[in-house]
């Protein structure tokens, strides 16, 4: 017998998996999330302010297209959020939710848990906390009493929407940017339901809810700008405190940039994942309720108004700080308030704003890019 007989065949070698953190599904957010978070003053403040600048210039460039001298739209924008007769206090109401669904996103992305469900998670929190109020012999309790349960209502639904695209994600390994998309479109029809039927006003022609003027918020100083907006600017501390001193703000920063510490450390980035995503979702169905019970008095089928998309910008724009989003949250709102003063006035499309905000969310992605590359050639 040789040696070659006798001789034992090689162990096969296991190729080691290669990563798959983050998902490939979530890349560019991610991407864009990682370089959000760097720090220095180039990517957390030069980039978006500069990337503002250049998108209000294309602006200018589109309204000049159309025959209007840019500065003095801009200058009527100012004037309509600045000068014009509650034109901070509208501003500071359509920032409220932007700012509590912004900080809730930024939270997530801070741990790479890249949800876009806050719209759904909005929608749902609204439409549980007007059941809630509306029900009969919930009325007749005292109006403080009456706001506390029906926002209690709304963040304990949102928060149970929110994980529940945890719980896929955890159990089943499902993509959550997918799970908390399709929990969107079925919160929406979960709405579209409720004021056709679950609790709608037997009295209204329309299919609008019960009115909760019951529960209605109170405006402060006088002004149109409701308690929501104390929320929003009481959630910005909270949150900044939970990430710098708190540990659960070390696991959502440890999770996000390398999630195996936490195994390492015995805890599980699965518990990271859905309590980020509980917040989040608590937060939005906040911000849902609040522009219920602030806003509108009633819910209908036009509830659905984008918050939940937009504030995904302004936690980018924010980057996923909570002064940050708190500023770009302002930002945004000024410019929606602002804008429609001056499209009144100059006779504009009403998409401007969205086609200003798309390219907003452009430049800071080129930014990062090109602050990045720069860095590394340094």
């Amino acid at each position: 017998m040789t040696d070659s007989d006798t001789r034992q065949p090689a162990p096969s070698v296991t190729p080691s998996p290669k990563s798959t953190w983050p998902p490939k599904l979530d890349g560019w957010l991610d991407a864009v999330a990682r370089r959000a978070t760097a720090e220095g003053i180039l990517s957390s403040i030069l980039v978006p302010l500069v990337s503002a600048l250049a998108a209000l210039v294309v602006g200018g460039v589109l309204i000049a297209i159309d025959g209007v001298n840019p500065l003095s739209v801009y200058g009527a924008i100012l004037q309509g959020v600045f000068t014009k007769s509650r034109g901070f206090s509208y501003t500071a109401t359509v920032a409220t939710p932007l700012v509590l669904i912004g900080v809730g996103y930024a939270l997530a992305y801070r741990a790479r848990v890249f949800t876009i469900g806050g719209e759904g998670q909005y929608l749902v929190g609204a439409v549980a906390g007007t059941a809630v109020v509306t029900a009969g012999g919930v009325g007749d309790l005292p109006r403080v009493v009456l706001i506390v349960v029906g926002l209690g209502a709304a963040i304990v639904a949102g928060a149970l929407w929110g994980g529940l695209a945890g719980v896929l994600a955890n159990r089943f390994g499902a993509s959550i940017v997918i799970s908390t998309l399709m929990l969107s479109f079925i919160g929406d029809s979960l709405l579209q339901w409720a004021v056709r039927d679950g609790i709608r006003d037997p009295d209204s022609y329309n299919a609008n809810s019960r009115p909760i003027s019951a529960a209605a918020l109170p405006s402060f100083f006088g002004q149109k700008t409701h308690l929501g907006f104390l929320f929003a600017l009481v959630l910005v501390p909270i949150a900044w405190w939970l990430i710098r001193r708190h540990r659960w703000g070390f696991r959502i920063d440890a999770r996000g940039h390398n999630p195996g510490t936490l195994n390492a450390n015995e805890f599980s980035s699965a518990r990271v994942t859905l309590s980020v995503l509980v917040v989040a979702g608590g937060l939005a169905g906040l911000a849902g309720m609040v522009e219920t019970t602030g806003v509108n008095v009633r819910l209908g089928q036009e509830a659905s108004v984008g918050y939940g998309w937009d504030a995904i910008i302004v936690a980018l724009i924010g980057r996923l700080h909570p002064l940050g989003v708190l500023v770009a949250g302002l930002g945004m709102a000024g410019l929606t308030i602002g804008f429609e003063s001056a499209q009144r006035q100059f006779e504009l499309p009403s998409s401007l704003v969205s086609l200003i905000t798309a390219f907003v969310i452009i430049f800071v992605v080129w930014g990062d890019a090109i602050a990045a590359r720069w860095k590394e050639s340094r």
